[in-house]
């Protein structure tokens, strides 16, 4: 059970309203939305005023009452009511008046700068807890952190890779108004779950604490350190490989082995630094790893990469630090390295992406350029899609000279001096008012122009989905690329088991299938559809079959021509046995009509293609046969 919890806001104004309406109240961007020039996902309004104004519509019961009702009372005194299909255990007198409860305790207290505490417990897929050992995990939690009787709100979220459940309380005790200590919370948490995991017997997971081969629960000894904030950041919103990552992937290994030995030098952590473009230096008095490439990339501490990697250790046992060598490269005539005293295999580059590190180099880097290309384009867009000036400008000038004549015709007609200032404020009236008409006309035509979606400026991420929409790769691949971190409830449904297993970050361009037609989904997936029904579906990596045998295994056929379109870099049937018989014998055949050139990657089913012969095919069901009755 791994606990969880978020950063705080360093203003103290963490809100319970906004809290519970999370815990409560999931309308997020669903991922198996198909994607349609003419319909754009708006989602709600999160701010104070609108959050308010939902759970007041609640309150006036204008939700419906079958998505929202109470499941039962509990001897505590608290209960557990299903709102929006999220199933919640709370101790205030309701859900929907939780926040206005806490609210109102908290300000019995006004030391307190933040009341809000909140944290989520978390179970690897391999477990399966029942509802009640996730809210008793939460009950033990709270109490472990000494807020047994604070008030709060617990909710189980199934929307995300693993079941976890957000637990939101009050840090204000709601008899005494004392305020529950905060400090080392999460080794308090950490020992708790490891208590729940040995009373379960569930996965155990490490922390602050772990449970070592006795059974017991003992303070844990991390040997090597986090990755850092920054890099960590990157990773998780940017999808991008830090240069932390980078090195951890291609160099840690080497290093440990390095720094085992009995005898070691600097010239041989160097030698592994510089094999993937990177390099050790002094930076004030400790070591730090530098991109040789880009040396304006802000770089790490060594000691993160391993813990033994420090001046203080690495000093006593192999002498003073010693600067990195220099690379030599010799290079013929044509430009090309033929000879160089230190091998550099590999560079960190900013531009790839992490959830593919495992594709081929020039997959990665055609994907990179493909992805800055597709943002360098939606940056001329914006800039060329300008909002009309509607002439505003000439409009008032021409209004404002109207008036002006006539101003100068009174002073001509009118001679009495109090009739003529008495008519000069007459018209500053009606020129007033002409003017706010002007600007209230102004208005309607904007507003009328910006309601039309060809005129709509379009965020990133809409812009993206109309590209995807014309069949642009790079465009499906961004929304693959949203889609990793998305949460797995909002992607698109699995259709089958049988499947054809494709290389890393494999995107290709929608297919133009006789007979199929294809449909592009928000998370970049491809479906394939006749008459209506999904037949298959391309992520990229897989591509799903629906039906392989019906019809004489047309799905399977149109399978195997999209499978010829990827890179060829791995080609796997996966799913029951007898899908993988049919498909091998497929392949053989349209091999050998010329209609496609398909090379299994597995060798045991390349093998049975190569021994499939047409006296092997099984033979046709027939129901004259006199061994079979319809």
């Amino acid at each position: 059970m791994v606990v969880v919890i978020p950063k705080k806001r360093r203003d103290g104004k963490s809100s319970f309203l906004k809290l519970v309406f999370y815990l409560s109240f999931r309308e997020d961007n669903p991922g198996d939305i198909p994607v349609t020039a003419d319909a754009f996902f708006d989602r709600p309004s999160t701010s104070k005023i609108a959050v308010f104004d939902r759970l007041i519509d609640y309150i006036d019961r204008h939700a419906s009452p079958e998505s929202q009702h109470l499941i039962t009372h509990l001897p505590d005194g608290s209960h557990r009511i299903l709102c929006e299909g999220v199933l919640c255990q709370t101790n205030t007198l309701s859900i929907e008046t939780a926040s206005s409860e806490m609210n109102a305790v908290a300000l019995k207290n006004t030391r307190c700068k933040d009341p809000v505490y909140h944290f989520f417990l978390s179970w690897p897929e391999t477990d399966s807890p029942t509802v009640e050992q996730i809210f008793e995990s939460a009950r033990h939690s709270l109490k472990a952190l000494g807020m047994s009787d604070h008030q709060y709100v617990t909710a189980i979220h199934r929307d995300t890779d693993h079941l976890h459940c957000h637990v939101a309380a009050n840090r204000i005790h709601p008899v005494t108004y004392k305020v529950a200590d905060d400090a080392y919370d999460i080794s308090k948490l950490h020992k708790a779950s490891r208590e729940m995991e040995l009373k379960y017997g569930w996965t155990r997971t490490n922390g602050c604490h772990v449970i070592n081969e006795n059974n017991r629960i003992v303070r844990s000894c991390s040997k090597e350190k986090s990755m850092p904030d920054d890099a960590k950041k990157l990773e998780y919103y940017s999808d991008q490989e830090s240069l932390y990552g980078y090195a951890v992937r291609e160099c840690r290994p080497e290093i440990s082995e390095i720094l085992k030995a009995d005898s070691i030098y600097w010239e041989r952590i160097h030698a592994v630094l510089i094999r993937a473009g990177l390099e050790l230096k002094k930076k004030d008095r400790g070591l730090a790893i530098y991109d040789r490439v880009h040396p304006e990339q802000t770089p790490f501490k060594a000691s993160s990469l391993h813990p033994q990697l420090t001046l203080s250790k690495l000093v006593p046992r192999i002498g003073e630090f010693e600067n990195a060598p220099r690379v030599m490269e010799f290079k013929n005539e044509q430009g090309e390295v033929t000879l160089t005293n230190y091998m550099v295999s590999s560079h960190y580059d900013d531009r790839l992406h992490l959830r593919d590190h495992q594709a081929r180099m020039t997959r990665r880097l055609e994907r990179a350029e493909a992805r800055e290309e597709l943002k360098l384009r939606y940056q001329t867009d914006k800039k060329e899609a300008k909002c009309p000036s509607f002439d505003a400008k000439n409009r008032f000038r021409t209004l404002s000279m109207t008036f002006r004549f006539r101003r100068a015709h009174v002073c001509v007609a009118v001679r009495d001096p109090l009739m003529r200032k008495l008519a000069w404020h007459v018209l500053a009236f009606e020129r007033e008012k002409a003017m706010a008409e002007l600007r209230l006309k102004l208005k309607e035509e904007r507003a009328h122009w910006y309601r039309a979606p060809e005129n709509r400026r379009l965020s990133y991420r809409v812009w993206v989905e109309q590209q995807a929409l014309k069949g642009d790769k790079a465009a499906i691949s961004q929304l693959r690329g949203w889609a990793y971190q998305a949460k797995r409830d909002e992607r698109t449904a699995y259709l089958s088991d049988t499947v054809i297993e494709c290389a890393v970050s494999d995107d290709i361009a929608p297919v133009e299938l006789k007979g199929y037609t294809h449909h592009i989904h928000r998370d970049g997936v491809i479906l394939y559809k006749k008459e209506g029904v999904t037949q298959m579906i391309d992520r990229g990596e897989t591509i799903e079959m629906a039906r392989p045998f019906e019809n004489e295994g047309d799905n399977m056929v149109a399978g195997l021509h999209l499978a010829e379109q990827k890179s060829g870099e791995k080609r796997v049937f996966s799913g029951p046995r007898e899908y993988v018989e049919k498909a091998c014998s497929l392949v053989r055949d349209l091999n050998e009509m010329g209609e496609t050139s398909l090379t299994l990657t597995d060798s045991l089913q390349q093998k049975r293609v190569c021994e499939i012969r047409p006296q092997d095919k099984p033979a046709p069901i027939s129901f004259d046969s006199p061994n079979l009755t319809p």
